[in-house]
Order: structure tokens, then C-alpha cells, then sequence
């Protein structure tokens, strides 16, 4: 029997079908295993590496690596490991990359102090475990490094309210030595933005497809994200005109009350909602524009291809927007560039 072992590492040539045998290797040798690395085409699964035969508790103490990939997803019911119990308490390195199977913070406890690098793709039990456990608030990892978080959407609701998806986000990536933070790109289906949020660093990439903001809830989500560069959304609207404002001055009023937000802003996609329908995207991209001075570059699923820039150059030369136009133009100049890639 191998025993003693520090690495173990093993490819989906050598795993697939014996993912089992390998988490059973894992075991046998977690007193002195330093890394663990399972790649397979087959479900891992992983209570096996904190559970024995007898239903005993597991300890990893002096691993230093977890690495978890699986392209088949597990059927299995989530369920809760040994709540109290610390598996991998000296963890540095956590890469995880299938179905979540636990429902309770089996892999963060006790490493808060010492992870340093996680790489994981979520869904949404698993994003829904990390909010209802806290496992990330400032100041939990002060040795976190690099997060690399990869999201492909869901079909059911995780969070109710924005404020509480981009305070999830924020809490991950905002520990004071975090030096790379990739992957943030966020499908979220929420119904809302209220009018004023708390400023969240950290977030760059922001996709909420299902809603339809008007061009106030942009402004205060801009506003509240300074390293937001790419946001997609929905069809947006105009929204309400502000009192004593009409639709002719209400360039003039973004000017004057809003501008500069958003310096890192340079992207806004809108995509075609379920239930919205816009009366005037162009309109809502050419305020922002006016907001924001390095936006440079909308698109639109609206139409055939080329269409959106045509009518964007229109409404650039309209009454209400043309003391503006020299600045607006930035948009025409790398969209047109943009449908001849």
C-alpha cells in the first residue's frame, strides 16, 4: 500500500473511471500530502476526501494545494460534511472547478489566514453557500492574492437586490493584498437598483441580462463601481425627466450635475430583455456618454448589423444633442471599427 506520499496528481487520462481510487489514495496518504490535483471527465466525488469508509472525520494538515477539476457534474444531493471540522487548515492554494456538493463552507474553514490563491467556478449553491456562511468579508483573508472567479449564469435567483450581489463580489476581492482579480463577470437576474449604493472597488466586468435599468440606476451603479469598464444589461429607458427639466436640456442637466462618473467606463452592451422593451436606447448611451468621458463604445442586439451605429450617428446630429456632437463622436469612431472586425 503507498503510503506517505507529499503530491499526488493525476490527468483525466489517468482518472477517468478511477476517480474514486485516487480520492481513496488522497486519503490514505492525507497526513503527510502537500498538493492534491484531480482532473477526470467523471463526477469527483468529494465528500470522499473528508469522510471515510467509517464516516470519520478526514484532516489534510499539511496541504498546501487543492486542485478539483471535473467536466461531468455530480447528481448527487448537496449535503453538509462535518460542521466544526477543519480538513485543510494550512490551505494556500484552492482551484475548484465543478458542481459545489457541499452545503456549508467544508473547503474554507479554517484557512482563512493562510489561502492565498482561489481559482473557482461557480454556481449558484455554491455562491449561495459562500453568502449565507460569510466565508468572504473584509478582512477575512489577509493573504488572499489572486481570485479568479468564473460564473456561466443561472437560471434561478441567487441574490434579491443588487446591493447584495455587488457587496458578494466586493467582499471576495477587496483583502488588502490582493493583486489579481480575474473572471469577475457577474449574470445576475435582479429587478432593481435603488438610488443610492455603497462605492464597491472592485468589481470591473458587470452583466445583468435580464434587466433593464433606465439611464438614472446607470449613473448610480457607474457611480458606485469607479473600476467598472463593461457593463451589459438589458434595453435601458430614459426614465423619469428630473423637474424643471425638459427633453431638449436634459443633455445639458447630465453636464452639469453628473459629469465626470465613471472614468474607467468604456462599454456598455445591451442585450434584448424578456419583458423590456426600449423606446430609446440610443438616447440613455448618448447621456451616459455625456457622463462618462472615456465611454467609447455601445452595441445592441436591436436590428440588422449596423443598423444601431447608423441611428446613433442620427441622434448624435439631432437638435438636443448636437452642441455635444464633437464629443460623442468617440462612440461612431470605434463602433463603426467594431462591425468591420
Amino acid at each position: 500500500m503507498i503510503s506517505n506520499l507529499t503530491h499526488i496528481s493525476c490527468t483525466s487520462e489517468f482518472a477517468n473511471g478511477n476517480a474514486y481510487q485516487f480520492i481513496q489514495l488522497a486519503q490514505r496518504n492525507a497526513l503527510t500530502l502537500q498538493s492534491l490535483d484531480i482532473e477526470c471527465g467523471d463526477a469527483i466525488d468529494v465528500l470522499g476526501l473528508v469522510q471515510d469508509a467509517d464516516d470519520n472525520h478526514v484532516s489534510y494538515p499539511c496541504l498546501l494545494i487543492l486542485k478539483l477539476k471535473a467536466w461531468l457534474h455530480t447528481q448527487e444531493a448537496r449535503r453538509p460534511a462535518f460542521r466544526g471540522a477543519a480538513p485543510f487548515p494550512i490551505l494556500q492554494q484552492l482551484l475548484l472547478s465543478f458542481d459545489c456538493q457541499f452545503d456549508d463552507d467544508t473547503f474554507f474553514r479554517g484557512n482563512s489566514a493562510t489561502l492565498k490563491v482561489l481559482d473557482m467556478w461557480l454556481d449558484s449553491a455554491s455562491i449561495s453557500m459562500l453568502w449565507k456562511y460569510k466565508v468572504f468579508v473584509p478582512g477575512s483573508h489577509p493573504k488572499l492574492q489572486v481570485v479568479r472567479l468564473w460564473y456561466a449564469g443561472t437560471i434561478e435567483p441567487v441574490f434579491t437586490s443588487i446591493a447584495d450581489a455587488l457587496q458578494f463580489i466586493n467582499d471576495i476581492g477587496s483583502g488588502a493584498a490582493v493583486r489579481e482579480y480575474k473572471g469577475i463577470s457577474f449574470h445576475a437576474y435582479l429587478v432593481g437598483i435603488p438610488s443610492s449604493l455603497d462605492s464597491h472597488t472592485c468589481i470591473q466586468v458587470l452583466s445583468l441580462p435580464n434587466f433593464g435599468p433606465d439611464v438614472w440606476q446607470v449613473i448610480t451603479l457607474i457611480k458606485s463601481l469607479p473600476l467598472l469598464s463593461d457593463l451589459s444589461t438589458s434595453l435601458p429607458s430614459r426614465g423619469d425627466i428630473p423637474e424643471g427639466v425638459t427633453f431638449d436640456t436634459l443633455p445639458e442637466h447630465i453636464v452639469s450635475n453628473y459629469a465626470p462618473i465613471g472614468r474607467r467606463f468604456r462599454c456598455w452592451h445591451l442585450n434584448k430583455g424578456h419583458d423590456n422593451y426600449c423606446n430609446d436606447p440610443l438616447t440613455c448611451v448618448l447621456l451616459l456618454a455625456l457622463a462618462c468621458p472615456n465611454f467609447d463604445y455601445a452595441d445592441s442586439a436591436i436590428g440588422r448589423d449596423g443598423l444601431f451605429m447608423e441611428m446613433m450617428e442620427g441622434e448624435i446630429y439631432s437638435v438636443r444633442f448636437k452642441p455635444y456632437a464633437p464629443r460623442l463622436r468617440r462612440l461612431l469612431f470605434r463602433g463603426w471599427n467594431a462591425k468591420q472586425d
